[in-house]
Formats: C-alpha cells, sequence, structure tokens
C-alpha cells in the first residue's frame, strides 16, 4: 500500500512539475518539430516521393508472375490438352510462370529515375521550408510574448509610483500643502495608467495564446515561458548583401527546391522524347497443362490391340511442359501526335520551371536586401531610443524634484511622466524589433534562432 501511495505521488509531482516547467525558445522549436502537424504532412509527402523513387529503380528489374487456373465445362467443349471434342464433363488445370522485362525503351525508364530522385529532393527542400517558415512565427511569436511581458511590468512600474503618488498627495492636501484639484489630478493619471496596464495585460495574453496555437497547444494547458534578460549588441555590423545571398542559397531550401524541380521538368521532357524511340522487350513463359479427359494410349505386347488408361496428373504435368521465349521491338510511325504534344507540354514545363527558379532567386534577394535595410533602420532607432530613455529619464528626475517641491503642478509632472512612459515603451519596440531583425539575417546565414 505504501508503494503505491508513494507511485501515485511520484507521478502526480512529475506532472505538476512539467505543468509548472517554463518553455525555452528552443523547448518551443524543439516541440514545434517533433509534433507540429503541418510540418509532419510535409515529411509524410516526402517519404511518398521517396517510394515513388524506389519504384522507378525496382522498374528496372525483370517482373515474374505465376498463375495458375481450375476450369470445369459441361457439354459441348474442345479439351484444351488433347485438343478433341468432348461431350463429357472435364476439368483441366493450367500453370504457368512468365518473365518479361524492357531491354530499351529510348532511356526513359533511367529519366524517370532521375526524375523521381529530383522530386523526392524537392520535397524534401519543400519540407524543409515548411519548417523554417514555422520556427520562424514561432520566433516572432516569442519574441511578441516577451515584448508584452516587459510592456506589462513597465506599466506595472508606473502604476505602482501612482499609487505612491496619490498616498503622498493625499497627505499633503490633508494639511493644506497642496490643493484638491492636485490629487484629482493626479487620480485622474493613475486611472489611465491602471487602463493602460490592461490593455497590456490583454495584449500579451493575446500573444501567449497566439504562441500556444501555434505549438498546437490547449489553452487549458499551463503554459509560461522564460523572461529572458536578452542582450542586444547595438554594434550588429551587418554583412553585405552578397555574402549573406551567398550563404542564404547554400544554407536555405527555397532556392535548392527551384533548382530540382527545374532538373525534375528537364528529365520529364528527356522522357517524352524517349516515345519517339523503339521499345525493345524481352518476355519468357514456361506452362504445363491438365485435363481428367486425357487418356494415355496402350498398345499389348503384340502392339495390335489399342487401350485407354488413366494419364496421372503428376505425369501429365511433367509431359505437357512448354516454354516460351521471345523478342519483340516496337516501332513508333504515327500515335495521334501524343509524343509531340507530349514533347511540347514538357518543354513547356521546363520554362515554367527556369521562371520560378530565377523567381525564387530574385524573391531571395529582395528579402535579403530588405532585411539588411530593417536591421540597420531598427538598429538606429534602437540606438535613438536609448538616448531619449536617458535624455527623459534625467528630465523627470528633475521635473520630480521640482515637483516635490511644489515649484511646478501636478500637470507638468504627469506630463513628464507620460513622456518618460512612452520613451521606454518606445525602447521596448525597438529594442525586440532589432533583436528580431538581426535573428532573421543570422537566420538567412545559416545560425541558430538562439538567445
Amino acid at each position: 500500500m505504501k508503494r503505491i501511495l508513494f507511485l501515485i505521488c511520484f507521478v502526480f509531482g512529475t506532472a505538476s512539475i512539467y505543468a509548472q516547467k517554463q518553455w525555452t525558445l528552443e523547448d518551443c522549436l524543439r516541440y514545434a518539430q517533433d509534433n507540429n502537424i503541418t510540418i509532419k504532412k510535409a515529411f509524410l509527402n516526402t517519404e511518398v516521393s521517396k517510394q515513388n523513387y524506389f519504384q522507378s529503380k525496382m522498374a528496372l528489374l525483370p517482373n515474374l508472375n505465376a498463375s495458375l487456373s481450375d476450369n470445369t465445362n459441361f457439354g459441348r467443349n474442345i479439351d484444351p490438352v488433347t485438343n478433341q471434342i468432348t461431350i463429357d464433363r472435364v476439368r483441366n488445370n493450367n500453370f504457368s510462370l512468365s518473365s518479361s522485362v524492357t531491354l530499351f525503351n529510348g532511356f526513359q525508364s533511367i529519366n524517370n529515375i532521375r526524375k523521381n530522385n529530383f522530386d523526392y529532393l524537392s520535397s524534401k527542400y519543400d519540407a524543409e521550408k515548411i519548417a523554417n517558415d514555422i520556427t520562424v512565427n514561432i520566433v516572432t511569436a516569442y519574441l511578441q510574448l516577451l515584448y508584452n511581458s516587459d510592456l506589462v511590468e513597465v506599466s506595472q512600474q508606473k502604476v505602482d509610483v501612482s499609487e505612491l503618488q496619490v498616498e503622498r498627495i493625499s497627505k499633503m492636501v490633508e494639511v493644506g500643502s497642496l490643493p484638491k484639484g492636485d490629487l484629482l489630478n493626479t487620480e485622474s493619471q493613475k486611472a489611465q495608467e491602471e487602463l493602460q496596464l490592461i490593455n497590456a495585460q490583454n495584449q500579451r495574453d493575446i500573444a501567449k495564446l497566439n504562441l500556444m496555437q501555434l505549438l498546437d497547444l490547449s489553452v487549458s494547458e499551463s503554459f509560461d515561458i522564460v523572461q529572458l534578460e536578452v542582450e542586444v549588441d547595438e554594434n550588429y555590423s551587418t554583412v553585405g548583401n552578397q555574402a549573406v545571398y551567398a550563404l542564404a542559397l547554400e544554407n536555405l531550401p527555397d532556392v535548392k527546391s527551384a533548382e530540382t524541380k527545374l532538373k525534375s521538368s528537364e528529365h520529364s521532357l528527356a522522357i517524352s522524347q524517349g516515345a519517339r524511340s523503339p521499345r525493345l522487350s524481352l518476355s519468357a513463359s514456361v506452362g504445363t497443362l491438365y485435363s481428367d479427359a486425357n487418356r494415355r494410349l496402350f498398345y499389348d505386347s503384340l502392339g495390335a490391340i489399342p487401350t485407354y488408361q488413366d494419364y496421372p496428373f503428376e505425369d501429365q504435368f511433367n509431359d505437357n511442359v512448354s516454354q516460351a521465349i521471345s523478342l519483340s521491338l516496337s516501332i513508333p510511325i504515327f500515335n495521334n501526335w501524343q509524343a509531340n504534344a507530349s514533347i511540347s507540354r514538357a518543354k513547356i514545363g521546363v520554362l515554367q520551371a527556369q521562371y520560378s527558379l530565377q523567381e525564387a532567386k530574385n524573391n531571395l534577394r529582395k528579402t535579403i536586401e530588405q532585411a539588411q535595410n530593417d536591421a540597420r533602420s531598427a538598429q538606429k532607432k534602437y540606438i535613438a531610443s536609448k538616448k531619449a530613455v536617458a535624455y527623459q529619464e534625467e528630465s523627470f528626475q528633475y521635473t520630480q524634484n521640482k515637483y516635490d517641491l511644489q515649484l511646478v503642478n501636478s500637470y507638468d509632472y504627469n506630463n513628464a511622466k507620460n513622456t518618460l512612459f512612452k520613451a521606454e515603451t518606445d525602447l521596448l519596440q525597438s529594442k525586440y524589433d532589432y533583436l528580431f531583425k538581426t535573428k532573421m539575417l543570422d537566420f538567412y546565414m545559416g545560425k541558430p534562432l538562439t538567445f
């Protein structure tokens, strides 16, 4: 009984620990790679392409087929063994083994293998691209949740300061040091800040829900992320566009997929052209027959009186063996323009694949150029926001000192605090925006999306 209680406690204790686990970005990415249904379906398509590739290679081998039949005929029929007309019930068996192989078909089989190989590679790259897109979405959602969480913290600090300010001014109003209008103005400011806090909490909850849905987690599950102290390198130096583009071509599957699809379309053209070539095939078969109407003819010792005896199955099986081998050549002369139409369509497919490849390269180049520009702009904005916060903190401290000495009114004080809050909010936004833009450049260069 004690052991059972221990096991129950251990299981529930372990589940509780797991439920209270805080997710890192690596945890989210690993979970998505292992559990995301879209990624699983993409790699299942890859397995289908792999099986098609394997089957096309096996198609080069000769086939082998066996057949057997058991037939019972009634009335007037021809015995397939004796070729004699009979009116009795006749039972016969047919056994055969056949094989055939295509010796030459205009290299269509070889080109089909190569085409399916490139289709398999293309499906792998497409699955990797889907996985990469989901990875980027998760990183975006994770950073958004971090930003909203930090914004809630800043908003909460602002409310805490206002609460202390309301308590302080209330006492000063009671003793007549300040007019009641200052207290009403401060309470109004606090109410606005509480509304800002609620909005920030709502945005944080929305960001959390978005991340959980990307991970296909139910909202009923306990979920929280690690609140990272993300270090931002404001001196991040971007690599040249051509260097990033070269690395992206090497690491990202987008252009690779288009390249393999072009090669696949070229082999599709070769397959269509092969339909104009003669086809040479080799086939062989072996078979035997049995009929219960078949009789064996015997003569007496003088060779004058014929008699019929039963013909056993084993003897017929061995005596009726037949073998055949054939070599056939098929030469296409006119096929209702099917080969020409197929070749024309395949040529169009090659052109489409060429355009798709060039489009993929252009899109990747434009994406990198935009990412480089965004990273530089985000870097400048982040540096400027840091300076703005530093100046606003100093300005607010100066205003607060004057307010403590009753040299400025509550309106000027609250205005200075709002300006500081906006600067801090802009800094948070620019920080995570800059972090995301630099991480995207790292992603294009093949670096892991980690902090």
